[in-house]
């Protein structure tokens, strides 16, 4: 019985019925195109951010009487590769050694590092391309990276104040280097000679030491308990802090396997980071919620009108003795069936959304999640089951006895 009224009614209703699908589908495509953004946002705006540089530096710890004194202590530049074996090993995106000096006859500062190196990494066969190109991409170098140890950069700030171009060649470290290029780093490297960390660390005497490490990590937004003191968690709450990807659990992780560090996120980038994404998750939120209330209005609309040249159909088929439940369940079935339909016709449409989306935005298509396909159907029937409220209502208050008798 229940389905013949059905088949008759989307029969007799093929463009009415149209429109619902329709309107079911669009909401349904625009609901999981931003679903499937938000699954990915939080990776690649945290991946595009990362070219504001390193989030978290690392630094030799220093206690007691060498703090007071203070004497200069080193990282194993044979530690790095470590940074690659943390837990959250794959978010770590780019890590720069930086080995800072000061030599008196120039009476600045030398820094050394890597520009582009490739690292082996315990276990893998692929290397690591990670350095300052990576960790620090807006530095701009007029000529060239120097080659070997006999060459050298001069910073913007240091070239103009002695006078140095490419070519020249300047005292550093007690050799005669030539300079290689001209840096600009927008920072107080615009104020030192720069050149290959194995270069810094052969004219000062200190194979193998580095100053500090530079780390970029992708990073979850903190949230309150993020800022908890992993002291006082208990051992359930430490677990999950030091499963989640956030940037002080990442700084922890990082301490554990840099001999006689500390690790320091830096606040104003992962602050930065952490508001921009939750703002753009409650952006997508409201997007979401606006799309499917839209959506339900239009089926609302469109359910109302078809019911009013369905009135008689009504009144009869409760005269006939249909009680509050059959009439419901004829009209949410109509609606599930709208629902299902135009899910299936949305998912497909999503996947096209989604994708153009991916390409505008960051350059690249959305991952496509398996589990869109049944969030844009059980979103299509709740668009469908919220739409179809009103005319409900609107059927139960049917009088039989009067619209049979030509009543309003």
């Amino acid at each position: 019985m229940l389905f013949n009224i059905l088949k008759r009614s989307f029969l007799n209703q093929k463009r009415a019925m149209a429109v619902m699908i329709v309107s079911v589908a669009v909401g349904t495509a625009i609901a999981a195109s931003l679903l499937a953004l938000s699954f990915d946002i939080s990776s690649k705006v945290s991946r595009e951010l990362r070219s504001f540089g390193a989030n978290i530096v690392v630094q030799p710890r220093i206690t007691g009487l060498a703090g007071v004194s203070g004497q200069k202590r080193y990282l194993r530049e044979a530690d790095i590769p470590k940074a690659k074996t943390i837990f959250w090993r794959h978010n770590i995106l780019g890590v720069a050694p930086l080995l800072v000096v000061r030599d008196e006859k120039q009476n600045a500062q030398v820094l050394g590092t890597w520009y582009l190196r490739t690292i082996a990494l315990p276990g893998e066969k692929k290397g690591f391309d990670t350095g300052a190109s990576t960790v620090m991409p807006w530095w701009s170098i007029e000529g060239k990276w120097p080659a070997g140890d006999s060459e050298i950069l001069a910073g913007i700030g240091i070239a103009e104040k002695k006078n140095l171009k490419i070519g020249d060649r300047v005292a550093v470290g007690g050799r005669q280097l030539r300079i290689s290029g001209v840096l600009n780093a927008g920072g107080r490297e615009d104020d030192m000679f720069v050149g290959e960390l194995a270069t810094v660390q052969l004219l000062y005497g200190l194979p193998g030491r580095i100053s500090q490490v530079a780390v970029s990590a992708l990073t979850t937004p903190m949230d309150d308990f993020a800022y908890k003191d992993p002291a006082t968690m208990s051992r359930k709450e430490y677990e999950k802090w030091y499963c989640t990807g956030y940037v002080t659990s990442i700084a922890k992780q990082l301490e554990e396997v840099f001999a006689g560090s500390v690790a320091r996120p830096i606040w104003p980038v992962a602050e930065a980071e952490g508001n921009v994404l939750s703002r753009l998750e409650l952006l997508i939120i409201l997007l979401t919620a606006v799309s499917l209330l839209a959506a339900a209005l239009g089926i609302s609309t469109t359910m109302i009108m078809s019911l009013l040249k369905r009135t008689e159909e009504v009144a009869l088929m409760k005269g006939l003795g249909a009680n509050t439940l059959q009439t419901v369940t004829v009209f949410l079935s109509e609606a599930l069936l709208i629902g299902l339909a135009g899910g299936a016709v949305g998912y497909l449409l999503s996947l096209g959304i989604s994708s153009y989306l991916g390409y505008q935005v960051f350059g690249t298509a959305l991952e496509q999640k398996g589990m869109l396909l049944p969030i844009s159907i059980g979103v299509s029937e709740v668009i469908s089951v919220l739409g179809a409220y009103l005319p409900i209502r609107r059927a139960l208050r049917i009088k039989p006895a009067i619209v049979l008798k030509g009543g309003q």
